[in-house]
């Protein structure tokens, strides 16, 4: 069998830590002797053992009185390079070391590593593939090491003649309970979700993750949540504040206002532009700088807009209900620009899917 089957089944691996490795990498490792797998693992929580030494011990496992002889003269195949660096763990390449490996064969190299040059220069056969979907499970982390800027997608649910803000605030939803529990998935994979004041004050989202089949793992962390407010007029009582989790409000003022004591895990940020308004370039610097490889939008019409003028968003997740709100409701997006988003030639459709009764569109920068 070829290295393109082996390390596909090594991705569908790395994708079973896709919400619970984070801030970290998703990585699925297959150990093959014979052409047969004999071991396999995958990143499974953040600060946990990482995939190829998870493949190592399933060997261990499996095969206690011989697994020496067994991973002697056999072939690893990573989703991406190993690390050369002392982290939360050890160096992943100290332990390849220590086996008699026929190849080690990666998908993807690590910018941040030099785990193959290493391993070759003590004598292990390497190889890389560069595969597409290697570098498709960990698009934002290649993203942030080259642009040193996360990978920020925006979430936005509306009507088919484009209105997502509702002038009536009886109505809260636009879209159907399958859209609805596809943006839960999405959130699962985030680091941070962003909303503004008015989303907060207005609707009091949750913007938390509450799928019983993710949350139930007890390595899943719920994404930091993040409310830009220019004049800390905030609603301190919206479920955005009470609920348990990190949150930060991002605003352009240099003195914090004094919250309720059962506010817990609140920090403020400063982010001005001038002394009078939040600069989305400023914040995004500052975030640059922490452990947070991507960001999901999920906010009304003039955030969208500010951080859409400052071509700051690099995906745009569309669900689209099938009705027309008409003059019950707002445009999605209030910016400066006047933007063509589905013909723009900035960025391109990467999926197009029906989700229940509604339409799923992705535009993704080219």
């Amino acid at each position: 069998m070829s290295d393109s089957y082996f390390i596909a089944k090594a991705v569908s691996l790395a994708k079973k830590g896709k919400y619970f490795s984070k801030p970290g990498v998703n990585v699925g490792a297959i150990i093959v002797k014979d052409n047969k797998v004999i071991g396999e693992g995958f990143y499974e929580r953040f600060g946990g053992s990482h995939a190829e030494i998870n493949a190592i011990d399933d060997v261990k496992r499996k095969h206690k009185n011989n697994y020496l002889s067994l991973l002697s003269d056999s072939e690893i195949f990573i989703t991406l390079e190993p690390c050369s660096k002392i982290g939360k763990t050890g160096a992943c390449v100290d332990t390849l070391k220590k086996y008699d490996f026929k190849r080690i064969i990666v998908g993807s190299l690590d910018p941040t590593q030099n785990g193959l040059e290493n391993l070759s220069k003590h004598g292990f056969k390497v190889t890389s593939l560069e595969d597409k979907n290697c570098l498709s499970l960990n698009k934002e982390f290649f993203h942030k090491n080259k642009f040193n800027k996360p990978f920020i997608r925006a979430k936005i649910a509306m009507s088919a003649d484009h209105k997502s803000v509702f002038k009536n605030q009886k109505r809260k939803w636009i879209t159907g309970i399958p859209a609805r529990n596809d943006v839960q998935k999405i959130r699962a994979e985030s680091d941070v979700i962003l909303t503004g004041a008015g989303t907060l004050n207005i609707d009091k989202p949750s913007l938390n993750v509450r799928l019983k089949k993710i949350i139930s793992n007890q390595s899943f962390c719920q994404p930091e949540r993040f409310v830009f407010s220019s004049s800390l007029n905030l609603d301190w009582e919206a479920p955005f504040f009470t609920l348990p989790g990190k949150k930060v409000v991002v605003t352009s003022k240099k003195n914090f206002p004094t919250v309720p004591k059962k506010i817990k895990e609140l920090t403020f940020m400063s982010c001005d532009k001038k002394g009078k308004n939040i600069d989305p370039k400023k914040f995004i610097k500052k975030i640059a700088k922490l452990n947070i490889k991507n960001i999901l939008l999920e906010s009304g019409p003039k955030l969208l807009g500010t951080f859409s003028d400052e071509s700051l968003i690099d995906e745009y997740i569309f669900y689209v209900s099938k009705e027309k709100l008409k003059e019950k409701a707002l445009h999605f997006y209030e910016g400066k620009k006047n933007l063509n988003f589905f013909g723009s030639k900035q960025f391109v459709i990467v999926e197009e899917s029906n989700v229940g009764k509604d339409k799923k569109i992705i535009l993704r920068k080219k």
